[in-house]
């Protein structure tokens, strides 16, 4: 892949709050998330050769949209959940979260609805196993993967565990939504779970033109000005790097602290998905990685190879 530079908006031109009406918070409905994420998998595995990944994928998110519905709502308190977004704490952290009785409800529903599909024969496989593993290490590399300890989990099981953990926090955000506005702040983590976004998307729409960063574990979209890092959030000019100037994704890169984000144009593709296309445009990550960036968002369905499990490889 060749990548190239693309100058964006200066510094000082939007690097503040909007002034207007423009939402600075917005909840998901996981039913409609996910309907629309198996969607555009089914239709991004149409082509290129992740076709049966993506086409997995899409199994996955079918998995989820079943079994989100399932998972037992546990109340938050309403004057905590306010206070929380007006002082920029996520009132549904995942801090300190311990692997309970939603874990043991999300397992089931989502490895039984998986179970139903027709599965290719090594995803049927793992699944399997998974199934089977015993309860105690699942939840333990559940915690540890929800950290991002990922050198403690299966790579092979994180796909399944990072669906069911998303599956467990979009039910339990779905309560938040009529406490949205109270959210006024900046942050390059999600100010509602405290989870790395996947990627950013510039809306159309009611948020025409408007950049959130979309939240890799419970699907929340929060409002971030555009050209600034969303890492480190340098005042210097960042730059987009990609296959070319009219590609849907971009690398949004950093020269001072090295890392990339990826940014996307629903202008481009009204129909595309943050977590979808993350993972069929893999070629920019290795692009990208090719000129020297560190990748600063995460995909709770992939898991990067240890360097443990490289040399072993």
């Amino acid at each position: 892949m060749t990548v190239s530079a693309v100058k964006i908006i200066q510094p000082g031109e939007i690097q503040g709050l909007p002034d207007d009406e423009t939402p600075l918070l917005v909840l998901p409905l996981a039913s409609e998330v996910l309907k629309g994420r198996a969607a555009r998998f089914e239709e991004l595995s149409k082509k290129g050769v992740l076709k049966d990944w993506l086409e997995f994928c899409a199994q996955v998110a079918k998995a989820q949209l079943e079994a989100v519905d399932q998972i037992k709502l546990t109340p938050l308190d309403e004057n905590i959940v306010i206070e929380s977004l007006k002082h920029g704490m996520p009132p549904a952290s995942i801090g300190g979260w311990k692997a309970g009785n939603d874990w043991v409800d999300a397992f089931k529903a989502f490895t039984e609805s998986l179970a139903k599909q027709d599965l290719p024969l090594p995803a049927k496989k793992v699944l399997e196993l998974f199934k089977s593993a015993d309860v105690t290490t699942l939840q333990q590399q559940a915690q540890d993967y929800l950290q991002a300890d990922e050198s403690k989990v299966k790579a092979e099981w994180a796909p399944f565990i990072g669906a069911i953990l998303q599956v467990i926090w979009m039910r339990k955000v779905a309560q938040l939504a009529p406490y949205a506005p109270s959210y006024k702040g900046r942050s390059t983590l999600c100010p509602v779970c405290g989870s790395h976004p996947v990627a950013s998307v510039v809306r159309v729409g009611a948020h025409d033109g408007h950049r959130y960063l979309a939240c890799s574990l419970c699907a929340s979209e929060w409002y971030a000005a555009r050209a600034r890092c969303t890492n480190c959030e340098t005042p210097k000019e960042v730059s987009m790097l990609g296959e070319t100037k009219e590609s849907l994704v971009q690398g949004e890169c950093c020269d001072d602290c090295h890392g990339y984000l990826k940014i996307m144009y629903q202008s481009r593709d009204p129909m595309m998905d943050v977590v979808a296309d993350d993972l069929a445009s893999i070629q920019v990550d290795l692009g990208l990685s090719a000129e020297g960036y560190q990748r600063t968002g995460r995909n709770m369905l992939l898991m990067a190879a240890s360097e443990t499990d490289k040399k072993d490889s």
